[in-house]
C-alpha cells in the first residue's frame, strides 16, 4: 500500500480544509495518509523515519513554498523519497519547479490529481509540472464536492489539542468565487481552469449538514464558520441553506459576504438562520482605486447600503481593508477609514498589500514601478509587518502604525478626529503599538465571535498567534 504524508510547518488556528479532504480522499483510495506537523525540520525527519511514506505532500501559499525548498533539500540528503507541492504559491507560479529539489507541482485541486500521480509511480498526469516540463500537460475536470467522502478531520485534530479543542470549527461550503479582483488568485484559477467544469460550487445542503452532524458528533463545538470567499453568490442555494440550517443544525454561525450582494431580504435571512457575523471587504475606500485598480466594481452607496442593512438587523460585522496598495496615498488610506467609521463595524482591519506573484496586481505594481521585481524574492510572512513596495523609511512606518491603528479608530473616533490625539497615537513608537494591536485585535476578535475556550487553549493559542505573527516559528532553526 502506498502511504503518503503531509508536512505541516504552519503555526496558526487555521482549519486545514486541504489536508481533511485529500485525507478522507485519498483514504477512500486504498492509500495510508498520515500528518506530520513537528518543530523544526530535524523532528519532522525523525518522525518520516518512523512513519516511512513513500510520498511528501507540501501545500504553499506563495509567501511559504521557500520553507517546503529547503526543508525538502534537507530531508533529502537523508532519505530518497518523493515529493510533490500543492497549493496557491505553484499553481499560480509555475516556475517554481525549477527552482529546488520537489519533484513536482500540482496545479489546482488535488484529489484526482494526487491520485493519478500516485498511480502513475510518482512520474505525471494532469495538473502535475515535473521538472523541465514548464506547464501541466492537460488538467482534470473540477471535482463534485458531494463525491468526495465527508472530509476527515481526525488526521489533524488527535494530533492538534488546539484546533480539537476550539469552540468554533471552520467549514467549506464550496469551492470557487466568480469575481475578479486583481489582488486574488480567484480570477487567474478562473481563467486557468476554464473549461474544465462549473468553477464556482456549492456542496448540496445534505452533505453540509451531514458534514458538520459528522463532525460535531467527534468534536463538539458551539459555532461553525463557513470560510467561501462568497458564501451568498448563488441566492437559490443560500435560500434553501437559511431554511433548513437553523432547524437541522441549530448553531450559531458565521459567513464571508459582499456588500452588492446583499438586499433586505439577504440581511433577513442571515439574522434568522442564527448568523453572529457577516464578514466583508470594502479594502479601499478610494472609488478609483477600489474599483478601476482592485477590480471590486461596487459603489460606496453599496457599501453604506450593505452596512445600513447588516446594522439594522443586529448581525455583527467583521470588515477587511488594505493599505499601502499600489499608487495609494495616504489621503487615500484615511479615505478608507473613515468608511469603515461610517459603517462602526464590530471588527474591522487593515492588510498592508503583499504582492503575490501571479496575481494581475503584482503586475501593475511591477509595470507602474511601484516595486521591484527583486522585492518578490523578499516578501513579508504576514499582512501586518511591512511593505514591499517602494516606500521611503517614512511612509513604511506611517502605513505601519496606520495599520495597528485602524481598529482603535473605528471604536475610539474621537481619536482620529481631534488632530492633536491622531498626531499623539501616530507618533508613539512601533514597539507599543505592534503589541498593542496584536492584543486588541484578539480581544475583539474573541469578543465578535464570543468565544469562550478554556484557559489553557486560550493561552495556547495566544502562543501559537504571537509565534506565528513574529515569525518565532521558524521550522529550520533547530537544524
Amino acid at each position: 500500500m502506498t502511504k503518503a504524508a503531509f508536512i505541516d510547518f504552519s503555526c496558526n488556528v487555521y482549519d486545514k480544509h486541504h489536508v481533511y479532504t485529500l485525507a478522507s480522499y485519498l483514504g477512500s483510495k486504498g492509500f495510508g495518509i498520515e500528518y506530520i506537523n513537528e518543530d523544526g525540520f530535524k523532528k519532522t525527519l525523525e518522525r518520516i523515519r518512523e512513519i516511512k511514506p513513500d510520498l511528501l505532500l507540501y501545500s504553499a501559499f506563495s509567501i511559504d513554498t521557500d520553507v517546503y525548498f529547503r526543508f525538502d533539500e534537507y530531508v533529502k540528503k537523508h532519505l530518497n523519497i518523493s515529493s510533490i507541492l500543492g497549493g496557491a504559491g505553484p499553481t499560480f507560479d509555475w516556475g517554481l519547479i525549477e527552482k529546488g529539489t520537489i519533484d513536482a507541482l500540482c496545479v489546482g485541486e488535488g484529489e484526482y490529481t494526487i491520485e493519478e500521480f500516485i498511480e502513475n509511480g510518482f512520474s505525471g498526469g494532469k495538473n502535475i509540472i515535473m521538472k523541465g516540463q514548464g506547464a501541466p500537460s492537460g488538467f482534470h475536470r473540477l471535482i463534485d464536492l458531494d463525491s468526495i467522502p465527508i472530509p476527515d478531520r481526525s488526521i489533524v485534530y488527535e494530533k492538534d489539542i488546539v484546533l480539537r479543542s476550539m469552540p468554533s470549527k471552520q467549514f467549506l461550503a464550496g469551492r470557487g468565487c466568480p469575481y475578479n479582483c486583481t489582488y486574488c488568485f480567484n480570477n487567474i484559477f478562473n481563467r486557468v481552469f476554464k473549461g474544465c467544469g462549473q468553477i464556482v460550487r456549492f456542496k448540496s445542503i445534505d452533505y453540509l449538514v451531514e458534514e458538520i452532524h459528522y463532525t460535531f458528533k467527534k468534536y463538539p463545538f458551539k459555532n461553525v464558520v463557513f470560510h467561501d470567499d462568497t458564501f451568498i453568490s448563488n441566492r437559490k442555494w443560500f435560500f434553501e441553506f437559511c431554511e433548513r440550517f437553523p432547524r437541522e443544525v441549530g448553531l450559531n454561525y458565521s459567513c464571508m459576504v459582499r456588500a452588492d450582494l446583499i438586499d433586505e431580504d439577504v440581511a433577513r435571512a442571515l439574522k434568522d438562520s442564527g448568523c453572529i457575523s457577516a464578514n466583508w471587504s470594502i479594502e479601499c475606500g478610494n472609488d478609483y482605486i477600489r474599483n478601476s485598480v482592485l477590480k471590486r466594481n461596487m459603489s460606496r452607496e453599496q457599501i453604506l447600503e450593505a452596512g445600513r442593512l447588516l446594522n439594522k438587523y443586529n448581525i455583527p460585522q467583521k470588515i477587511a481593508n488594505m493599505s499601502g496598495l499600489p499608487g495609494e496615498r495616504f489621503d487615500d488610506m484615511i479615505e478608507t477609514l473613515k468608511l469603515n467609521m461610517a459603517i462602526r463595524p464590530q471588527l474591522c482591519m487593515t492588510n498592508i498589500f503583499i504582492p503575490f506573484p501571479g496575481v494581475e496586481l503584482t503586475d501593475y505594481a511591477l509595470k507602474n514601478n511601484y516595486m521591484t521585481r527583486e522585492a518578490l524574492n523578499n516578501l513579508p510572512n504576514n499582512f501586518y509587518i511591512r511593505s514591499a513596495l517602494n516606500y521611503s523609511p517614512a511612509e513604511e512606518t506611517k502605513i505601519q502604525k496606520f495599520t495597528w491603528l485602524f481598529q482603535a479608530f473605528v471604536d475610539y473616533q474621537f481619536l482620529f478626529n481631534n488632530k492633536t490625539f491622531f498626531m499623539l497615537m501616530m507618533s508613539l513608537p512601533k514597539f507599543i503599538l505592534r503589541p498593542f494591536f496584536e492584543i486588541y485585535y484578539l480581544y475583539k476578535f474573541s469578543k465578535q465571535y464570543n468565544i469562550k475556550t478554556p484557559f489553557r487553549i486560550s493561552w495556547l493559542v495566544l502562543i501559537r498567534h504571537l509565534k506565528g505573527t513574529f515569525g518565532l516559528h521558524r521550522p529550520d532553526r533547530k537544524l
